[in-house]
């Protein structure tokens, strides 16, 4: 994938809430590839009263990858005491997606966040126990195996497992009747500064995406 280091910063420019003019509490970008990539954590977000930071560069990586196969793709873009990926009622950002795969028949959700270093991986992907692949086991094997081509650490279920209704992964499975995966990028890979760490991650999730689109995402 090509794009820069200056043109990856001007896309993450538009997450920082206290510069950015907006109501909006998300933006959704629509394509024509069917898969459907979410950034519920792009901002900070309120949960049980507290507020807890954005997962960083997560909104760039949504729309860099966007850019680059012409697919759906949503996120948030302003904190309004809420929480995309844990409220169940009253979950606007939910509601989107759901109506969206409905109505424009998407195939495959990949949703994405960001973890610690300290959490001993690359990406772990959550999948509910496999309950939100919707029998397409394959979607993970194929994960997992272009992962090994970037030299990745890759774990299942691990940590985040996406297997309740709190969750966006779960939720659109279940609803939509679609497989589904949240990923959970360590920092290391989401640091600017490190921006080769970055390069990494999106060629892997470009080749990824476009191999799903194949197989029939």
């Amino acid at each position: 994938m090509e794009i820069t280091k200056r043109e990856f910063k001007i896309i993450n420019n538009k997450f920082d809430e206290f510069k950015a003019n907006t109501n909006k509490s998300f933006d959704i970008l629509k394509g024509k590839e069917k898969v459907f990539l979410s950034a519920p954590h792009s901002v900070r977000q309120l949960r049980n009263g507290i507020i807890k930071g954005k997962d960083s560069c997560t909104g760039t990586i949504a729309i860099t990858l966007q850019k680059a196969i012409n697919c759906y793709c949503i996120y948030k873009t302003k904190n309004c005491d809420d929480d995309a990926n844990y409220d169940i009622e009253n979950n606007s950002y939910k509601e989107e997606i759901v109506n969206t795969v409905k109505n424009e028949n998407i195939k495959f959700l990949l949703d994405i966040h960001g973890a610690k270093n300290e959490q001993g991986f690359d990406i772990d992907v959550g999948t509910g126990n496999l309950v939100n692949l919707n029998n397409k086991t394959e979607y993970l094997k194929t994960f997992i195996d272009i992962g090994k081509k970037y030299k990745l650490n890759i774990t299942t279920d691990k940590v985040f497992k996406a297997e309740t209704f709190h969750t966006v992964a779960h939720t659109i499975a279940e609803k939509n009747n679609i497989p589904c995966m949240q990923i959970e990028i360590a920092k290391k890979y989401r640091d600017i500064e490190e921006f080769n760490n970055i390069k990494i991650i999106l060629n892997f999730l470009e080749e990824y995406l476009r191999m799903i689109i194949k197989i029939g995402g």
